[in-house]
């Protein structure tokens, strides 16, 4: 059976080629958003964490992108089977994918994105708040549009600016900084 490939190309004439598998083809408006998120930012040298990664649309991206590194992790052996895959289709060797929770993962970084469900948004906040580098970007997306306010309220106590609020349909994709800006 032919594996439905989805292509999204990106500002800088690249093409990331995504399996269907798991959650992150690109079609939807909060993947779009995190998307142009990427494309704005400058990646080069940053290191990336890609919360609930799926089929490792976010990482791939950066990477095509010119991120320095990215790790991305996610709860389901099915979508990391199939972001392993899809880096493998991009040739990709620097979006590396780990199956687990966050207890998995131990560092810092310039840049999160956690494109996930709002609960989960909220029960893990210590530790993105944690895990982001002073000046570093946080995008959060996938949040209904009725917790945008209490999303926003809920990071901004540890202290995060909000630099970009877009809503969507249903949803809504946030771009918090953490202190100064790095550059």
């Amino acid at each position: 059976m032919e594996r439905i490939i989805f292509e999204i190309p990106l500002r800088n004439g690249k093409t990331a080629k995504i399996y269907q598998g798991a959650f992150g083809s690109g079609e939807h408006v909060t993947t779009k958003c995190c998307i142009g998120h990427l494309e704005r930012m400058e990646l080069s040298g940053k290191s990336m964490l890609d919360v609930g990664c799926g089929t490792g649309i976010l990482g791939i991206c950066a990477s095509l992108l010119g991120v320095g590194s990215v790790v991305g992790y996610d709860v389901s052996f099915d979508a990391c089977r199939t972001a392993v895959q899809c880096n493998e289709l991009n040739n990709v060797t620097d979006n590396h994918v780990a199956c687990g929770f966050e207890t998995c993962i131990n560092g810092s970084f310039d840049i999160i994105f956690a494109n996930i469900y709002y609960d989960i948004l909220l029960a893990i906040s210590d530790f993105i708040y944690g895990s982001l580098n002073e000046g570093g970007l946080l995008v959060v997306s996938g949040v209904p549009i009725e917790e945008h306010y209490d999303i926003r309220k809920h990071y901004m106590k540890y202290g995060l600016e909000v630099l970009d609020l877009q809503i969507h349909e249903d949803y809504c994709t946030v771009l918090f900084s953490k202190g100064r800006l790095a550059h």
